[in-house]
């Protein structure tokens, strides 16, 4: 394989050559016995972002009882992040050496805990240690889940079974919204953190008993830097940045895009942020699993692929929802706009375990959520409001739109590579 893909049974490219670390190596193992995956990690991934966001529908109630300027109140998000993404960098060698079941487990006890902890806070620097401890369980989490998943579905379903997994996330993030805000003015804050949390205990439990095998297959000896530094890997990543930039952005200026700069009401806005996020968010991340499946079945790199072409198409709606003023038009624009930008949910755990063998799934995988999160997540907020300061929202959103074309014109490059030989896991398979 050439450009730049470890592992090549023959050529170089960018990346340089290495020998090929499957001809040789052991059978693949049975499949575990257990709880299966693939439904058990989709209802934790909806308490996952439950856990995460339901404190972003609650800042007002917080805010008054400790008496919090805008900036607290945003420190408990940022501390949840970075916090997130360190975990998530430590998380992914760990899982490697120590197999990701007992991994997954951690987090979700440890997120539990910290939610439980959220509730029982007496003092902003309590809450704000809690939010913190959150993002450490959700950090161990999420790069073991994503292992796991891939090495669990053979790869022709590989792209399906993460657009199921990350229904969770598209439903969890909305209810964690719609439960703070909801529940908090009936319950307090405390209470609508015992309902996000408390759950998670017993999913930490059904976790140890999920069908994993104790360790991934360890059928190379070169080390895992030599995955990390290939150039392909870097263009996934690069594109991931870009992609988690425009998303970030639009999620967080959402709000006052539609109801402050379009002027819909309270109501009628707050039903359309619901069905985008619901109804396109979650048929475009199940669209680009099964999707990237297909294109995939056709030639290597077909994960890639549906990324990119769904970045590429989502271009002219984006740039139009930000441009029109009438109201139909742009419901109508950013609905599919966001259908195709939530392409990328589906797949993208499949392109990053197609770039190393399973002994560094979860080293691969953890890295990208570092880099995606640190240099994506964090800084569009920010970079957005700075420019929407000096200018208008709408205007400022379009850097959004390019963020994703580039990402798409990256993707596809990574396709082509792919393209030139077959993934590492596809080489693995019997």
């Amino acid at each position: 394989m050439t450009a730049g893909l470890p592992g090549a049974t023959s050529g170089t490219g960018a990346g340089g050559a290495f020998p090929s670390p499957f001809g040789a190596g052991p059978a693949p193992a049975q499949k575990a016995r257990g709880i299966p995956p693939l439904p058990l990690l989709t209802l934790i991934n909806f308490f996952n972002y439950l856990d995460r966001q339901v404190v972003y529908g609650m800042t007002p109630f917080i805010g008054a009882e400790f008496k919090l300027s805008f900036a607290q109140l945003g420190l408990l998000a940022t501390v949840n992040l970075l916090v997130f993404a360190i975990a998530s960098l430590a998380s992914g060698p760990i899982a490697d050496r120590f197999g990701p079941r007992k991994v997954i487990f951690v987090g979700i006890l440890v997120w539990a805990i910290a939610t439980i902890g959220s509730a029982l806070s007496t003092s902003y620097a309590m809450l704000l240690f809690f939010r913190a401890l959150v993002g450490v369980g959700e950090g161990g989490y999420g790069p073991s889940a994503n292992t796991l998943l891939c090495a669990d579905a053979p790869p022709e379903k590989r792209g399906r079974a993460l657009g199921i997994y990350n229904i969770g996330m598209a439903v969890g993030g909305t209810g964690g919204l719609a439960l703070g805000a909801l529940l908090a003015p009936k319950i307090g804050w405390r209470g609508a953190f015992w309902i996000a949390g408390a759950p998670s205990l017993l999913l930490a439990l059904l976790s140890a008993f999920i069908a994993a095998p104790a360790r991934l297959p360890r059928p190379v000896s070169l080390p895992a830097r030599a995955y990390l530094l290939s150039s392909t890997y870097i263009l996934a990543l690069a594109g991931g940045v870009l992609a988690t930039f425009g998303a970030s952005g639009l999620i967080f200026f959402a709000r006052p895009m539609i109801l402050d700069v379009r002027h819909f009401s309270i109501a009628v806005g707050s039903g359309f942020m619901a069905f985008v996020g619901l109804g396109c968010g979650v048929g475009g991340v199940v669209f680009g699993g099964y999707w990237g499946d297909k294109l995939n079945r056709r030639a290597s790199g077909g994960h890639a692929r549906a990324i990119g072409l769904s970045a590429l198409i989502q271009i002219p709606f984006g740039v139009g929802s930000l441009i029109v003023t009438d109201h139909i038009a742009f419901m109508a624009l950013t609905a599919v706009a966001v259908f195709f930008l939530s392409v990328y949910n589906g797949p993208s755990a499949a392109v990053v375990d197609e770039l190393g063998p399973p002994q560094f799934s979860a080293t691969l995988q953890a890295v990208f959520m570092f880099g995606i999160h640190v240099l994506g997540n964090a800084p569009a907020p920010f970079v957005i409001g700075a420019i929407a300061d000096h200018s208008s929202i709408p205007l400022a959103l379009q850097l959004t739109v390019v963020a994703f074309g580039l990402a798409g014109v990256l993707f596809m490059i990574v396709a082509r590579r792919q393209k030139a030989g077959p993934s590492f896991h596809s080489e693995a398979a019997p």
